[in-house]
């Protein structure tokens, strides 16, 4: 389970620099924003860590 659990931190780390990327960089559009999907997969990555929390507690 150990390696599940590192899996999953490692997507999860993966998600949260993809996120902090769609925020640092300028809109194409001005303005026009990215509709919260830096949200969502910041979100997503924060799940991932929260979930394999408790796999690194078994055997």
């Amino acid at each position: 389970m150990i390696g599940l659990a590192v899996a999953m931190d490692v997507v999860a780390v993966l998600c949260l620099c993809w996120s902090l990327l769609g925020v640092l960089r300028p809109a194409a559009v001005p303005g026009g924003g990215d509709g919260g999907r830096s949200v969502a997969v910041a979100l997503i990555g924060v799940s991932l860590i929260l979930l394999s929390v408790p796999l690194w507690s078994l055997p």
